[in-house]
């Protein structure tokens, strides 16, 4: 009875946000504190009750009262951010504590027991603050990037919500904290990359369309960092996110993603044929031909690839289809 009411209170509380807008953060102000702490001591009562090994503890009704308070208090905090206007006031006052309340606690909780909302809420936050949130991104990446990836990669049907939010919240970072891939290990920079083709061979459309945008936006950034940066980037992925492109673009269950695909396959042609990749994009241990450039081979390399899947093709078509492909990389 205890925590419905808390929780009827806290979902009170983001209707008056909603209608108060900025000026609720005085309001906010009076508990903030409290409200983190009741969300900690839930969240500790939720991993003693899982932790026991019960299969079925995550959904006990106790469970389900626990966590629907630590879901009102995230909405409380995402409108909370998403109606302020004083950057400053929520970099300074309430960023860390909420970070420090959310994240090792999503991080550690049970799959079962995390909640999507953590992720609506670290977006809303990115959102806001932009590049400020920048220095604290492999912070928020290493508490719920990998774990929350670990969830929804083993099927295409399990945690809808997460899913959504998930990408979501790396489209907010690729658009407003790029510099922060750089800060990354290249473990980690690798595991983004392969969320993303994940991402768009998802067969859900508005899933498989995030993947598809965050990557053309990610390229995007890519040709305008500095060149040893972006041909670090391009050796070690381009022909990979190639090979994946044309696989979503010729199977039977990505048609509706035809247009961002092209868009992806116009990008990479054309950074490679306007000199925007410099470094060479072939294995120079195997091919050591000095009269190699990086327009000769990929062209060459989208022959033998398709040449691979379509055997029905004579090569004459395969050259004609590629030289076409390189004739039009500026119109898509």
């Amino acid at each position: 009875e205890v925590m419905k009411k808390i929780a009827t209170i806290l979902k009170t509380n983001v209707r008056a946000c909603h209608s108060l807008g900025n000026s609720y953060i005085s309001q906010l102000g009076k508990y903030f504190l409290e409200m983190l702490h009741v969300y900690r001591f839930y969240s500790t009562e939720i991993s003693k009750m899982v932790s026991t090994g019960d299969p079925h503890a995550a959904k006990t009704q106790l469970v389900r009262s626990m966590r629907a308070v630590k879901k009102a208090t995230l909405r409380v905090l995402e409108k909370f951010i998403e109606k302020a206007e004083d950057i400053q006031a929520i970099t300074n006052n309430f960023l860390s504590p909420i970070l420090e309340a959310v994240l090792g606690d999503y991080r550690a909780g049970n799959p079962d027991s995390r909640d999507a909302e953590v992720l609506s809420l670290m977006t809303q936050i990115v959102n806001k603050l932009k590049s400020i949130i920048t220095p604290r991104i492999p912070e928020i990446f290493t508490n719920v990037f990998e774990c929350t990836l670990d969830m929804i990669k083993i099927n295409f049907e399990d945690y809808p919500e997460h899913r959504i939010e998930f990408f979501s919240l790396l489209r907010a970072v690729n658009n407003h904290c790029f510099p922060a891939f750089f800060q990354m290990t290249p473990q980690s920079v690798k595991l983004i990359i392969d969320s993303i083709v994940w991402a768009f061979k998802h067969k859900i459309k508005t899933i498989s369309d995030t993947g598809l945008l965050i990557l053309i936006e990610l390229l995007d950034y890519i040709e305008k960092s500095d060149s040893q940066n972006s041909n670090a980037f391009y050796q070690t992925y381009f022909l990979n996110l190639l090979q994946d492109i044309f696989y979503v673009l010729t199977d039977t269950f990505h048609k509706h993603g035809f247009k961002l695909q092209a868009t992806l396959l116009l990008k990479m042609f054309s950074a490679v044929e306007s000199g925007r990749v410099t470094a060479p994009l072939w294995d120079q241990t195997k091919l050591t031909d000095p009269n190699m450039t990086n327009s000769n081979f990929l062209r060459q390399y989208v022959v033998n690839l398709l040449g691979s899947s379509f055997q029905n093709l004579s090569v004459s078509q395969l050259n004609s289809f590629v030289v076409g492909l390189f004739d039009l990389n500026k119109d898509l």
